[in-house]
């Protein structure tokens, strides 16, 4: 998978997939079974646009600007995360949240894979362990599920993004999570009947997950074709993409219910936190990083 496709050409087909995306959402519009729900779509097809332009600039520009980035999005992702976990233990973790977010993705920046690994498998040990032998709703267990997320794939992304050979794989993840979640989105508020998990995401629907997954693999197909990329191995980073994805997404869930609230604090109006945004990518990411890897 690495060396098989650009940065250059996934900004390409990232743009396309939105125009495409653009024409859709205009024809069911007029369709007068679907105008109604796809009209009230038009902002979240906005706030896309933002959210495409700043996925891609990271990798499109010199590496101490991607460095910024991901410190500044750790930063807030630690804040968002603080806030949300203060309000289940009762104590103000935001500051504290923040600047472990920022210095964990700061030395991973820098750190040896190896010595990564190592770090975060004794670290998610740790936190499980906690988990498991600690009352719930406290200090403790509060600080081991931020371990599980989202520090550990926060720093994991640092460290992913430090390595200018993955960057096409890192856009890749962040492309074929948009195209699953816009379309899970918008079939789930077109034709969606069947809870998923109505407690944890009562939005999410079965007929959602079905749409999002037959897009993504379309889109794998339209790389595969256009790039003449290797067929087996897109395959198997769409798959991969799609559980990291559905785990991200819950497990960001999972914590705002624990907290009673929507959204993570919200940085865009219509789209929530960003970790609402982020949530799914941050787990995707490192997981096809991983595959990339692997694969010979």
């Amino acid at each position: 998978m690495i060396g098989h496709i650009s940065v250059d050409q996934l900004v390409y087909a990232t743009f396309l997939a939105f125009a495409t995306g653009t024409i859709l959402l205009m024809a069911l519009s007029f369709l007068p079974a679907s105008r109604n729900a796809a009209r009230k779509l038009w902002a979240l097809l906005g706030s896309e646009a933002v959210i495409l332009s700043a996925g891609v600039a990271p990798w499109i520009l010199p590496a101490p600007f991607t460095l910024l980035c991901v410190v500044l999005a750790a930063g807030r992702i630690g804040l968002e995360s603080g806030i949300v976990h203060g309000m289940i233990c009762g104590r103000r973790l935001s500051l504290a949240y923040a600047t472990a977010a920022v210095l964990g993705s700061i030395a991973a920046w820098f750190s040896s894979g190896e010595l990564l690994a190592w770090f975060l498998a004794a670290l998610l040990g740790a936190a499980l362990l906690t988990m498991g032998l600690s009352e719930k709703r406290s200090l403790p267990w509060t600080l081991a599920n931020f371990i599980v997320f989202p520090f550990a794939p926060v720093v994991a992304v640092s460290h992913a993004a430090a390595q200018p050979q993955l960057a096409p794989v890192l856009l890749l993840a962040f492309l074929l999570v948009e195209v699953f979640d816009s379309f899970s989105l918008l079939a789930g508020r077109l034709y969606g009947r069947t809870p998923m998990v109505p407690r944890l995401s009562p939005n999410k629907s079965w007929e959602g997950l079905i749409t999002g997954v037959i897009a993504l693999f379309a889109t794998i197909l339209a790389l595969v074709i256009a790039f003449e990329l290797p067929l087996w191995p897109m395959l198997l980073g769409g798959t991969v993409v799609i559980a990291a994805a559905v785990a991200g997404d819950l497990l960001g869930s999972l914590q705002k219910r624990r907290a009673g609230v929507k959204d993570y604090p919200t940085i865009m109006p219509v789209q929530g936190g960003l970790l609402d945004i982020m949530d799914s990518w941050i787990v995707a990411g490192p997981c096809l990083a991983l595959v990339a890897l692997l694969l010979p």
